[in-house]
């Protein structure tokens, strides 16, 4: 049995998009990472050390409270009288899926118990009873100058 070469003289004509795919695949989940901490790092906010904090990612409805007292709704400065209009806008987008709202609530450690307390109060009178407070953990903790 001989062996005759064959001729690889042949045009390509087609693309192979798997490395196509792949390259745009690692842009997105880095675009999704970075849009992540830049919307965190944005807002001025010390978050309290906990021991059973974990790492989430962005819920439903996302507030922050600074330690001045200013509320972000969603990464955009709002008041309190902007949550149930941004309760019912998140009621409507998941009213197909079923789905529970939740809200998770960044607050600064030098910002007032009773602007804290407020903001988990209309949440509550707007029907949102799943309610977590945003910490880190331990280890991430850097101190203050």
């Amino acid at each position: 049995m001989a062996f005759t070469p064959q001729q690889d003289d042949d045009i390509i004509s087609g693309i192979n998009v798997t490395p196509l795919v792949d390259i745009i695949l690692v842009v997105l989940i880095i675009f999704i990472v970075t849009a992540s901490l830049v919307l965190r790092h944005n807002i001025p906010v010390e978050l309290p050390q906990a021991r059973t904090g974990e790492q989430s990612l962005d819920g439903l409805i996302n507030l922050a409270v600074t330690a001045e007292g200013k509320l972000y709704l969603n990464g955009r400065p709002g008041v309190l009288e902007d949550i149930p209009a941004l309760v019912a806008e998140v009621r409507q987008k998941i009213k197909d899926s079923g789905g529970k709202i939740s809200a998770f609530i960044s607050a600064d450690t030098q910002a007032r118990y009773g602007k804290f307390a407020v903001v988990i109060d209309r949440l509550r009178l707007e029907g949102v009873s799943d309610i977590a407070l945003d910490t880190q953990p331990p280890d991430l903790v850097k101190e203050r100058p």
